[in-house]
């Protein structure tokens, strides 16, 4: 599963979406941009502005282009939807293309009718010709809903504006203590704060000076202290802590 979301966004943000994702289990990204900064490769499919480019009729040009172009280490995944059926694309793009990695369905919603159908008759054709090697990726304003009913028949997916356009959690960033003495504006829980979860799964917040609830965990651990970095950022572990965090919590578990 790839984001897609850094295109919605100013591309200041793009690494930013890019990382979050990651953490928040996506397997890759698709801006190259984002690349030094994550410490991971891009990765992704052909564009439908190449295949534009080339025009109507010339989609077996297009994908012999792309073919052509990219380093030999990447994968070789063919849109099929642009101009024609994506069932007649499909196997268009495996006669072009030898060693074809798979075919990209990001069929617009309004054309799409039953998308898993189509998924479906594409894996189907493709079988009955000998290419059961060739894996199908989706993507085009996939959500949860969608992946849980496209994930048995297809290989990958891109998922963008679901990325990119989450609700943001409303907070603000305050003074709450200045040299030890609580020091917030009105309005706002004074102290210094410390974040706890319990064995039910439950959050609480408290005065950092005080006593933890009884068998909880506290979850804040300074990463910088007195302008000093005491603690390094690994990002496979926190990888691991969001997915642990997001079970214990039962996020993300089907309705």
């Amino acid at each position: 599963m790839l984001s897609f979301g850094s295109r919605h966004l100013h591309p200041a943000l793009g690494t930013m979406v890019e990382r979050a994702a990651l953490l928040g289990g996506l397997d890759g990204f698709s801006n190259v941009a984002a690349e030094e900064a994550v410490g991971r490769r891009a990765g992704g499919t052909m564009p439908h502005a190449l295949m534009i480019c080339f025009g109507r009729g010339e989609q077996e040009a297009a994908w012999r282009a792309f073919d052509e172009a990219v380093p030999d280490e990447t994968p070789r995944v063919a849109l099929v939807d642009t101009y024609s059926d994506e069932v007649d694309e499909a196997l268009r793009a495996t006669e072009a293309v030898d060693d074809l990695t798979g075919v990209r369905l990001d069929t617009t919603g309004s054309r799409r009718g039953d998308f898993r159908h189509i998924a479906r008759e594409v894996r189907w054709t493709l079988d009955a010709h000998g290419h059961e090697d060739v894996d199908i990726f989706v993507s085009g304003g996939l959500g949860p809903r969608e992946l849980r009913a496209l994930r048995d028949v297809a290989d990958g997916f891109g998922v963008g504006s679901y990325v990119s356009n989450a609700d943001p959690l409303d907070f603000a960033l305050d003074i709450v203590e200045v040299d030890g003495e609580p020091a917030a504006k009105r309005g706002k829980l004074t102290g210094r704060k410390a974040v706890y979860r319990t064995a039910d799964g439950g959050h609480h917040i408290g005065l950092a000076d005080r006593n933890a609830p009884t068998d909880a965990v506290e979850l804040l651990e300074p990463l910088v202290r007195d302008g000093e970095v005491v603690r390094a950022f690994d990002f496979e572990s926190a990888i691991e802590r969001a997915a642990a965090d997001a079970a214990e919590v039962g996020f993300g578990d089907e309705q």
